[in-house]
């Protein structure tokens, strides 16, 4: 059996195990990372897809974990212009709503102080002429509607490029790589592992599990007597609705009279999402979808604020994740803390650092304080360092990359935006590959050229349809189903051909 010696093995490739893995490599570990399934394959990819400081957490107290959040939304949007766009949120209040207009000006303000210094505009307060302007809006139900910045994002590309930076840097990343066994030995661990060309094992002096709602199931191999924390399983569903016309251009924060929040995103600028629920989830193995129930509930949300009169027949698509929460014993699933812990078990000269919870806000810091922790095991590595660096292909700025689409002769323009906010600067190489070979410009399906999908699977390890049209882009609710089996067919082909 074949072993490979490295300083570190992550488990886990969604959004923490991922940070951990590009900052780990940048301070000049030699790191591991396995993912059984694909990247982003989980919780990951089924978020809000917002980068936020978390308006509601004012309500819990939770200062510190806001002000975090809010200095992390500036942090990506300097190194990640081309996954993060600046969104305006509509916050409409009605005569029954559940917090005042006084205390939501209170929260406006300290969410803007916390946040210091922005590169986004402080919150306000619409004028009665733009609230009557607003497309939708039920403006018999909501008097007055505040405004504040947040950021929207692509939650599965941002865990792929942090993925693709850690690689760039040295870093071994696998997806389709199940660990099977954490062995504890002298000085740090065995870590068996199986993917497409078999069994083998790892030997590491450190080990950071970051399996998320699978946490406490790895934790058992490292130390069985010595229980970690307690988890409270919390999903969260989120429904698709088609952009109404005309269209919507800002978020809207739904305050409900069950004291929760819901949200309303535009999104690709065809769609409008919905979300979310918080419901409790026993297992993360069932079966994770979105219940009759819950698209129910966040069809009301949508009727309630806007207009549409949408029914069931209008959502387009749904999806559900489960955010492994610390459980704190709080009553209600909605004031569980979104913090994060960690958990550090020393191991002879070596050891494995467990992380509870966080937000794809605050991974990055996330990432830093496991840093810290492996340092105190032992671990020798250089400083901090990843506040500043561009993340993979994320060193165009947003007008940069319009201008390289506008200029685009290679493929069509609608395609050559959409390669920019998705591939950012790879954009650039996929038009020069084109120019250098037209017959990889010929479209596979409508809107995707054939040399999008060979670097979909020699860049970025997308192994199936799935990997590609709901993580690497978004083009499953865009293509039609016949498109959808031609992709499917390129990649079975693809891999009969690999094997």
């Amino acid at each position: 059996m074949t072993i490979q010696q490295v300083d570190l093995v992550v488990i886990g490739g969604g959004i923490n195990g991922a940070g951990v893995a590009r900052d780990a490599a940048g301070r000049g570990l030699s790191v591991l990372l396995a993912e059984r399934h694909d990247y982003a394959g989980a919780t990951s990819s089924n978020s809000s897809k917002l980068i936020h400081g978390g308006l509601r957490y004012l309500e819990t107290f939770e200062l510190g974990l806001v002000r975090e959040a809010l200095r992390e939304r500036e942090v990506m949007l300097r190194i990640a212009p081309h996954i993060t766009e600046p969104i305006r949120f509509l916050l409409p209040i009605g005569a029954d709503a559940p917090r005042p207009t006084w205390m939501l000006r209170l929260g406006l303000w300290l969410y803007d102080m916390l946040a210091g210094h922005r590169q986004l505009q402080g919150s306000g307060r619409l004028s009665a002429r733009e609230v009557t302007e607003l497309p939708h809006l039920r403006s018999d139900r909501y008097h007055t509607v505040l405004h504040y910045p947040d950021v929207l994002t692509d939650d599965a590309r941002l865990v792929l490029e942090t993925l693709l930076d850690a690689r760039s840097r040295g870093a071994d990343v696998r997806n389709y790589c199940e660990v099977k066994s954490v062995h504890p030995e002298t000085n740090g661990y065995k870590v068996t592992l199986c993917d497409a060309e078999g069994t083998w094992s790892a030997r590491t002096r450190y080990l950071v599990n970051a399996a998320g709602p699978w946490t406490n199931h790895v934790r058992k191999w490292i130390s069985d007597n010595e229980p970690g924390y307690d988890l409270r399983l919390v999903r969260g569903s989120h429904i698709v609705l088609p952009m109404p016309r005309p269209a919507l251009v800002d978020a809207i924060t739904l305050q409900r009279q069950d004291g929760r929040v819901v949200f309303l995103l535009p999104w690709l600028e065809r769609f409008l999402i919905v979300g979310t629920t918080e419901v409790p989830q026993d297992d993360p193995d069932d079966e994770i979808v979105c219940t009759e129930a819950e698209r129910d509930y966040l069809l009301a949300a949508a009727n309630e604020v806007l207009d549409l009169a949408a029914g069931t027949d209008a959502v387009t698509w749904s999806w559900s994740g489960v955010r492994p929460l610390v459980d704190d014993e709080s009553e209600e699933v909605s004031k569980t803390s979104r913090g994060s812990m960690l958990d550090v078990t020393p191991n002879g000269r070596g050891g494995c650092v467990t992380i509870y919870g966080g937000k794809i806000t605050t991974y990055r810091r996330l990432a830093e304080r496991v840093m810290d922790s492996l340092a105190g095991l032992g671990a020798d590595m250089t400083g901090a360092w990843t506040a500043d660096a561009p993340l993979y292909n994320g060193g165009l700025t947003r007008d940069a990359l319009s201008r390289l689409a506008e200029d685009c002769s290679q493929v069509p323009r609608r395609i050559a935006h959409r390669w920019a906010f998705t591939y950012g600067d790879a954009t650039r190489d996929l038009m020069q590959r084109v120019s250098e070979d037209p017959a990889l410009g010929r479209e596979v399906a409508d809107g995707v050229p054939l040399v999008e999908l060979e670097h979909a699977w020699s860049a970025e390890d997308a192994r199936c349809a799935t990997d590609f049209l709901e993580r690497r882009t978004k083009l499953r609710l865009i293509l039609t189903e016949s498109d959808r089996e031609l992709v499917a067919r390129w990649f079975a082909d693809r891999a009969n051909v690999s094997t």
